[in-house]
């Protein structure tokens, strides 16, 4: 039932009413309500200071759409609550969450009061809902009745006949009711003075609203908001008397300044968390109240799915083109896996050709080792290089006799001298040697761009072999432009992967319990 209210009542809560609700909850913090309270202590302006920074956050929001703020309310109080988010797109689910709400707000509430603790006790015909409002509505009129005993016996006539009036307009068996709870023979103007005066407005009203119903806080707050220079209050009632709501008491000194003595510490230790805390029980409060003061009237929830909806559907939209990205991401992945298998696969060929080249190389050399030279018809080049090859190994051979000469001479110090000379004559051997090696490289160049029948088949082989390896790493180039073309489009859409987690974190910072929709409990 308190569920079905409160879903009720912020779905039909709308104009300044509304936006006075979400300016006290969510453009409120402890700086805001600290600072204006000392402005009214030190300034010489007249007016709540407070008040006054409530109506500029209302007129910052006069452009924004209803119910733009009735879902923004919402979640901001199921935030506060810790609550899993809900789909919404059903008024069950809006209402089972409202439920939720005012069951977390009551047992906050009786942990925060004390008092409130024991008044709830005593109210067991009441709801949660029911007992959180007039708790605050009796605390605040219970703050009016001293002052009451101080207006003059014409003003308390007034003021009493106007709750007469009230009275009078409810059916003959809700006026007996009263007249019995009050204990009262008529009910006449006079005798709802001397009752009030005696008892107090807080017990009056309370009374009046059990019998009569919510509808009653409606009239009261006209009526306070009326005499509120009688009752020493300076704030600016008039702006809210159209109001079917608290707000008028809520910005009250005798209502905001004992929260703060009563909690200023712990309000200053954990800052606005502590503040919306406190300001929870107020705020369904003022959202529930209008509702429940005119009766109960049909509402329709339309308008608030319809722009819940807008905004979980754009979630869903980015999660959709997030997944695409991220399947998108494991292909180029798996592409790019593939791509260098290739080129490891294409390498290790590489590298198995270049040893079947370097094979048959070595075949045709150590043929040309073991073969006439001079008998071998190959190219102009070829017999240039075979001259050379020939005089190099000449100049090998005169080297070794001059060692050897060397070798058989006698003495120590020739000996010594010898060992000097026989080592120089080794290098200049392996230089040599070196130098032949390579015109013998260089011939079987020759032998291989040759038409030369010599070791045909060898030759052959070493062409194939080239012309495979040439094949093989223009084939790997391929593969490594691919890899490097994918690497591109895999950063490339790591950047958007990026900022579509970044736009989907900020949609749903913004509208808690969107992400609960997209995780599993």
């Amino acid at each position: 039932m308190d569920g079905a209210i409160l879903a009720n009542s912020l779905v039909s809560l709308k104009g300044s009413d509304l936006r006075m609700v979400y300016a006290l909850l969510c453009k409120t913090n402890i700086v805001d309500l600290v600072s204006s309270k000392t402005k009214d202590v030190f300034s010489k302006e007249d007016g709540d200071h407070f008040t006054k920074h409530l109506e500029a956050e209302v007129r910052k929001l006069q452009h924004t759409d209803d119910q733009v703020i009735q879902v923004d309310l919402f979640l901001e109080i199921t935030r506060l609550l810790k609550l899993r988010g809900m789909k919404y797109t059903l008024e069950k689910e809006i209402t089972d969450q409202c439920g939720n709400m005012i069951r977390d707000v009551y047992q906050q509430y009786k942990k925060q009061d004390k008092e409130f603790q024991a008044f709830s006790e005593k109210q067991a015909n009441s709801t949660l809902l029911q007992k959180m409002i007039q708790f605050q509505m009796s605390k605040v009129f219970s703050e009016l009745d001293d002052s009451f005993k101080d207006f003059t016996i014409e003003d308390q006539t007034k003021f009493a006949s106007q709750v007469n009036d009230y009275i009078h307009s409810l059916p003959e068996e809700k006026q007996q009711k009263i007249k019995d709870k009050l204990g009262l023979n008529d009910l006449s103007d006079e005798m709802v003075r001397k009752t009030i005066a005696a008892s107090g407005t807080s017990v009056v009203f309370a009374i009046i609203v059990e019998v009569s119903g919510f509808a009653f806080y409606t009239t009261a707050t006209s009526l306070v908001a009326s005499f509120a220079g009688l009752f020493g209050l300076t704030l600016p009632f008039g702006f809210y008397t159209g109001m079917t709501s608290a707000v008028a008491v809520l910005a009250n000194p005798f209502f905001i300044i004992p929260m703060l003595l009563g909690g200023g510490y712990l309000l200053f230790n954990h800052q606005n968390k502590s503040l919306k805390s406190k300001l929870l029980p107020i705020v369904i409060m003022q959202i529930a109240l209008p509702y429940m003061s005119k009766g109960g009237e049909d509402v329709s929830f339309y308008s608030f799915i319809q722009e819940w909806e807008g905004r979980y559907e754009n979630d869903t939209e980015l999660r959709e083109e997030l997944a695409k990205i991220v399947a998108e991401q494991d292909s180029v992945r798996q592409q790019i896996s593939e791509r260098e298998k290739r080129i490891n696969d294409l390498s290790a060929k590489i590298f198995a050709e270049k040893g079947v080249l370097v094979s048959e190389r070595q075949k045709i050399k150590s043929a040309l080792k073991n073969t006439d030279l001079d008998q071998l018809e190959v190219s102009s080049s070829f017999l240039k290089r075979k001259q050379l090859y020939h005089n190099t190994l000449g100049q090998i051979a005169f080297i070794k006799g001059s060692k050897k000469v060397n070798d058989s001479s006698t003495g120590f110090f020739k000996r010594v001298k010898n060992s000097f000379s026989n080592f120089s004559s080794s290098l200049d051997i392996q230089g040599k040697e070196k130098v032949a090696d390579s015109y013998l490289d260089m011939m079987v160049d020759d032998v291989i761009h040759s038409q030369s029948s010599f070791k045909e088949s060898e030759r052959n082989a070493v062409l194939a072999s080239r012309d495979h390896i040439q094949e093989l790493l223009t084939a790997k180039a391929q593969e490594e432009e691919t890899k490097t073309f994918l690497q591109d489009g895999l950063s490339q859409l790591n950047s958007d992967h990026s900022r579509f987690i970044h736009k989907i974190k900020k949609l749903e910072k913004e509208n808690y319990g969107l992400a609960d929709l997209f995780t599993k409990i």
